[in-house]
């Protein structure tokens, strides 16, 4: 996690108010930063899919410390390409800005990973606002990982203006962050990263923002987290949003999907028809997994977490064998107290306690404390040039 713009006195400030469960409105831009952070930190380290892509990279770079073949290194590229869609020919009409939902349509096709290794389909989204095409985007895990990174700063955000005891600054405070986060949804320069909520909105009729980005949140969490063993069990849609699609990526998929369970997810909670919102802040994760014919959370921690377990380094003691094992078992830990929600009906002041033990942030603002992982830092991204080379040789 690197922080440009902030020191370590920033993170210690929150981590005295999250000791002391006082938060305060002054520290509420250093802590959504730092919250939102640690939620990407949290998806890499603590989701099945997270795992698998951290066995990739260490398999990646034990491969380029040893010299020893580029197949780990080409596997770690074609899969971020892959997951990232980065091939497609993305198409922004930027500046659109329009806060209503129901100004705003979608149509969705698939499209091939043509310039990717494993050559997959997955779904795009050509938006309209107002009958007027503006965008063709991927649906990409960069929209899960955002989405569950904007939830936290959201709900951090509207729990802190609750707190407050003047009721007229408290609905100030409240209209501020309706207005900031809503100009991040309904916007066309952020399609990419604000897919997920756009559509969750927007197909199950949720104008409250809070609730889009519960909802998103939680569905993008069992998704990143979905053992590949209960694709062929999720129940099959009838095509009501997506016309048949998401059953075609699912007789295709032959690994981790994530973004195409997202739909499937959607798609079937559009069928059914069940309200999630029978408490305005607490969702029942059972509820979805049930409408969607899956196992309720606690089987499918189980069947996770023995998976994460299972996840080995491919060369027994590599350079990065050890380092590989530390950060495996630190995700497992967190998995195993968070769950397959990801903390989703907790308060997302964990994630400043996240970011306090992971020992993997700097601060820009004062390099002199954190010399250790501003190091390593620099180490990773020398390691990322050197094997972009190695590949294109």
């Amino acid at each position: 996690m690197n922080f440009e713009e902030l020191s370590k006195s920033h993170l210690e400030d929150l981590v005295t108010q999250l000791t002391k469960r006082e938060f305060d409105i002054e520290t509420i831009n250093s802590a959504s930063h730092i919250i939102h952070e640690a939620s990407h930190y949290f998806d890499h380290m603590a989701t099945l899919s997270g795992q698998h892509l951290l066995l990739n990279i260490y398999n990646a770079l034990n491969d380029y410390s040893s010299n020893s073949n580029k197949y780990n290194i080409l596997d770690l590229f074609n899969t971020l390409s892959s997951w990232k869609h980065d091939y497609f020919n993305i198409s922004i009409k930027r500046g659109i800005y329009d806060p209503d939902y129901n100004n705003w349509q979608y149509q969705f096709g698939m499209a091939s990973s043509k310039n990717a290794s494993n050559n997959k389909l997955f779904v795009f989204a050509t938006f309209k606002h107002r009958g007027e095409e503006i965008a063709k985007v991927p649906f990409s895990i960069e929209a899960l990982w955002e989405t569950n990174a904007m939830w936290a700063e959201i709900t951090y955000n509207i729990n802190l203006a609750h707190m407050m005891k003047n009721e007229d600054e408290m609905q100030v405070e409240y209209c501020q962050i309706q207005n900031k986060y809503t100009s991040y949804t309904y916007n066309s320069d952020l399609l990419i990263y604000s897919f997920a909520a756009h559509i969750t909105s927007s197909f199950l009729g949720l104008g409250d923002l809070s609730r889009a980005f519960i909802l998103s949140k939680a569905l993008s969490s069992i998704s990143l987290n979905l053992p590949y063993q209960y694709y062929s069990r999720i129940k099959r849609p009838k095509g009501g949003i997506f016309g048949g699609l998401t059953n075609a990526l699912l007789a295709q998929t032959d690994s981790l999907d994530p973004c195409v369970i997202f739909l499937t997810l959607l798609e079937n909670l559009y069928e059914s028809g069940v309200d999630l919102f029978q408490d305005d802040f607490l969702l029942n994760i059972d509820q979805i997994l049930e409408a969607n014919e899956l196992p309720d959370k606690k089987v499918l921690k189980v069947a996770i977490m023995e998976e994460m377990k299972q996840l080995n380094i491919t060369l027994n003691n590599a350079p990065f064998s050890k380092v590989y094992n530390q950060q495996k078992e630190h995700g497992i830990k967190i998995f195993k107290r968070y769950g397959i929600e990801g903390g989703l009906n907790i308060h997302p002041a964990c994630f400043i306690n996240i970011a306090d033990t992971s020992g993997c942030c700097v601060f820009q603002q004062d390099m002199d404390w954190t010399t250790g992982p501003y190091k390593r830092l620099e180490d990773y991204m020398n390691y990322e040039e050197d094997m972009r080379l190695l590949v294109k040789e």
